[in-house]
C-alpha cells in the first residue's frame, strides 16, 4: 500500500491510496497532513512535483 498526494487545496489534501487490488482516493485535512510530514510517514517536503506529477509520497507498506 501506498500513498500519493495529488492535490493540496487551503483545506484539503487529496491523495491516492493504492493498495494491491486497486486505487481508492483519499482526503485528509492539511493539518494531519503536515504532521504526517513531521512523522516522517511522507518521504518529500512536498513542495515540488516529481516526473510522475506526484507532490509527495509514502514508502510501499506490504499487508501482513
Amino acid at each position: 500500500m501506498q500513498f500519493d498526494v495529488k492535490e493540496v487545496t487551503d483545506t484539503w489534501v487529496i491523495c491516492n491510496l493504492y493498495t494491491p487490488e486497486r486505487c481508492i482516493k483519499i482526503y485528509f485535512t492539511v493539518y494531519d497532513y503536515e504532521q504526517l510530514i513531521k512523522d516522517g510517514f511522507f518521504i518529500r517536503d512536498g513542495k515540488e512535483r516529481d516526473s510522475a506529477n506526484v507532490l509527495n509520497t509514502t514508502l510501499n507498506y506490504l499487508p501482513q
